[in-house]
């Protein structure tokens, strides 16, 4: 009873595992491939056809007398054992096959030699059917025996020290073991169960050896996660009934039975398997991922994809970071990333689809283009469970709200750049229109000097004329924004000059400007208008004349940058702030300088003014340090 049981729970088995490895290497076939076009792809594929038709061949002949059913005749039965026979020949073609081309006299010997040995077998299996009426012979399994055994040492010395010889020759083993084990088996049903197992049974070893090494995870998914739930429960069940309810049955029968109570212990145990199973697949689900699979961290894996990304500032380095982080996570060969303007509602909606080997991603940005992420040729079987869809959609939605971030702080960028733009272009219009302000307003003044010398120094106009005629070439010029201070200084001597000829002794001037200083940078004709308003306002309002002074420093602690400042000191007639308040108003020179000032530098320049009735007027500026190499900030 115990070995019909072994028989039918392991052709069952075995029928499963190559019907699963058939359906995987159906399946894995890229749709864009010619039906199976790869040598690889067939032999595997005839691995499982073999392997499944002799599961299901053995069971007939082992399995369906055990539910009394008719046994199958001796000619299907030889075909079953013959398809047994010919798998070791299609695994070791397969581990030539993965050497490259069969190229070598060896490697096509050997070859030859397996699949001559497998024919070999067949025929006698054949043989033996009609003849004898038997379903298979004892000759074949000792020339499939021995002649396999010469194999494996042919393959041995032919594949050592060659990239995976050692895993290569172990699938080959389990297919020779497979075939090897037949003849232990006296193959009438009445074997010990340990017997039948090893007898009929061998290949299974090899049907998972298969799975593992090409599709683990489909192995694990599918089968293992199943498997060892069941197992578990069984030992469960059974270990509870042993250990628990048997002795309780039997001290309740010794005392004179208690069949009401045996009932409901029974139902109880039902009732708590029901209950159990639950948390004993979700247990056994979580071995299989977390020790066998070994699976990503998806919550390690989403804190490492937000630190990463908060490192980039661009949507396509942020897409290659998640590239980066999908593949090895998903064991994907190809992850690629496109921009597109996604109109497909499914997309849209589910974020992630999925088909047999692959993945679209829809990166759920705010704005058009949205980005497609393709993953695809996902390794060893795998399939996207739940939980991986669910990381992915957050990855997803981690990539979206940093490209939108981005998208932001770009436009908000661009936005400031604009509006900057625009202001720089309003200052230099206010700045064109100010120095056209001033030149006519200077030209006046030196005009009505010029008028005045012909009427009271006639002899001294002619000179005064040609400087003056020097000066304004100098200032009306089309000149830059900016000159050094040397420069305007080399202007205000000139003018002043012009005006000491009016004046005469009544006027003194004095300039203290190191020639360091001369070469920093000041906005043009900045200075003239404050010596102007010091002759026009101080020194022809006072009788006794007075002087002009012009001096320059820097001022500034040392863990700041330094200033420039330029002091325009006048001894003329001075004034009350309500007079100045009212001349201001009146005038141009002052408002025109502090209109500029503000153009230029914003806030890091300034002027101020401070005069007193009979003392004279000081005014004084200070502008940012800037060299002649230096920019401007608008």
């Amino acid at each position: 009873m115990v070995a019909s049981l072994v028989n039918v729970i392991g052709f069952t088995t075995g029928a499963i595992l190559y019907a699963m490895l058939l359906w995987m290497v159906v399946r894995s076939k890229p749709t864009d491939q010619r039906w199976f076009a790869s040598s690889s792809d067939r032999l595997s594929l005839l691995t499982g056809v073999l392997g499944l038709f002799w599961n299901i061949g053995a069971f007939s002949a082992y399995g369906l007398p055990t539910l009394g059913l008719v046994e199958p005749s001796p000619l299907l039965m030889s075909f079953a054992f013959s398809a047994l026979g010919f798998l070791p020949a299609v695994v070791v073609h397969s581990v030539l096959r993965s050497r490259g081309k069969l190229d070598r006299t060896l490697d096509r010997g050997i070859l030859y030699f397996a699949y001559a040995l497998s024919f070999s077998s067949s025929v006698l299996h054949v043989d033996a059917a009609l003849r004898w009426r038997l379903p298979f012979s004892q000759s074949a399994f000792l020339i499939l025996m021995a002649g396999f055994a010469a194999v494996m040492i042919a393959l041995l010395a032919d594949t050592r020290k060659t990239p995976g010889s050692s895993r290569a020759l172990w699938v080959v083993a389990l297919a020779v073991f497979a075939v090897s084990a037949l003849h232990l088996s006296k193959h009438t049903g009445t074997d010990p169960w340990w017997l039948e197992l090893l007898g009929h049974h061998a290949s299974l070893p090899l049907a998972l050896a298969f799975l593992h090494q090409d599709y683990r995870f489909a192995l694990a998914d599918i089968f293992l996660k199943r498997a060892l739930a069941l197992i578990v429960l069984v030992c469960l069940v059974f270990g509870t009934y042993a250990l628990g309810v048997a002795p309780i049955f039997s001290t309740w029968t010794i005392q004179g039975g208690a069949d009401e109570q045996m009932i409901l212990m029974l139902l109880a145990m039902w009732v708590a398997t029901a209950l159990v199973y639950p948390w004993i697949r979700s247990m056994t689900a979580w071995f299989v991922d977390n020790v066998v699979l070994q699976r990503p961290d998806y919550d390690m894996l989403l804190a490492q994809a937000g630190q990463a990304m908060a490192r980039q500032d661009t949507a396509e380095s942020i897409l290659e970071d998640l590239k980066g982080l999908i593949g090895p996570a998903l064991c994907a060969r190809s992850v690629q990333w496109r921009a597109e303007n996604c109109q497909n509602p499914r997309l849209i909606q589910n974020i992630v689809a999925t088909t047999a080997r692959s993945a679209t991603v829809v990166i759920p940005t705010v704005e058009m283009p949205q980005y497609i992420v393709s993953i695809t040729e996902l390794e060893g079987g795998r399939r996207l469970l739940s939980d991986d869809i669910a990381a992915i959609e957050k990855l997803a939605h981690l990539v979206a709200r940093r490209i939108d971030a981005i998208r932001t702080a770009e436009e908000r960028f661009e936005r400031d750049i604009r509006e900057r733009a625009m202001s720089q272009l309003a200052s230099e219009a206010e700045l064109r229109a100010l120095r056209a302000q001033l030149h006519p307003h200077f030209l006046f003044n030196a005009l009505t000097t010029i008028g005045y010398l012909i009427q009271a120094a006639p002899d001294k106009a002619l000179s005064t004329l040609m400087r003056l005629s020097g000066l304004l070439r100098s200032v009306l010029r089309s000149s830059p924004e900016f000159s050094t201070l040397g420069e305007e200084l080399t202007i205000i001597a000139a003018y002043l000059d012009i005006e000491s000829a009016r004046f005469e002794d009544r006027l003194s001037v004095t300039i203290d400007v190191s020639e360091d200083l001369r070469r920093l940078r000041i906005p043009t004709l900045i200075l003239q208008p404050l010596v102007e308003n010091a002759i026009k306002h101080g020194i022809s309002e006072s009788r006794a004349g007075g002087e002009v002074r012009i001096s320059a420093d820097l001022i500034g602690s040392e863990t700041q940058t330094p200033s420039l400042r330029v002091v325009v000191r006048d001894t003329g007639a001075g004034g009350s702030g309500p007079q100045f308040a009212s001349g201001r108003s009146r005038g141009v020179g002052l408002n025109n300088v502090e209109k500029r000032l503000n153009c230029y530098e914003k806030d890091q320049a300034h002027m101020r003014i401070s005069s007193q009735p009979g003392i004279g007027t000081q005014i004084e500026l200070v502008l940012p340090v800037r060299t002649i190499e230096e920019p401007v900030r608008a």
